[in-house]
């Protein structure tokens, strides 16, 4: 599978995982309005409607925050932006605990971005400040001065003292 593809599936998943956030909000609406419309029973008064309109609020905040960051995540990957790595690993790290959807998409999302498979979907991102970040290059051969090679490419090894700190 090409990293293109893990790309775009990535991005189905975070998807799937705020379209599953945005349906428990639905079924969270349809149980605090089952309150609102039951007809008045006989005995001890319940709590008042505002109680459940507070706690309906209060609840559908907290989906709408976890569900938000997967939806970015999705439109940046899709669209292939250059904030698209770090949108997804927080949406990644936000969905962790939603199991099982949520825990899939964490996993594939940090497996993808904190390894090197990213820099061939997002290349201009990955080497943008190359210039800057460059490491002076040592000769191959300063590197190495426990070897020799030969004129045939044969490489011979030899002890090399270490020096003495004392």
């Amino acid at each position: 599978m090409t990293n293109e593809q893990h790309n775009a599936y990535l991005s189905w998943v975070f998807i799937g995982h705020g379209a599953f956030q945005v349906l428990m909000g639905l079924l969270m609406i349809g149980f605090f309005a089952m309150f609102f419309f039951i007809p008045d029973q006989p005995g001890p008064g319940g709590p008042p409607p505002a109680f459940f309109a507070i706690m309906f609020l209060f609840v559908f905040v907290f989906l709408v925050a976890f569900a938000l960051p997967s939806f970015i995540a999705a439109y940046g990957l899709r669209k292939k932006k250059s904030w698209a790595r770090l949108a997804s690993i927080i949406a990644a790290v936000v969905s962790a605990m939603n199991v099982p959807i949520g825990t899939a998409a964490c996993v594939y999302a940090l497996w993808f971005f904190l390894d090197e498979n990213w820099k061939n979907v997002y290349p201009e991102v990955a080497f943008a400040n190359e210039e800057k970040a460059r490491i002076p290059q040592i000769e191959r051969e300063a590197r190495w001065t426990g070897h020799q090679t030969d004129e045939k490419g044969k490489c011979t090894f030899h002890t090399v003292e270490p020096p003495d700190w004392r």
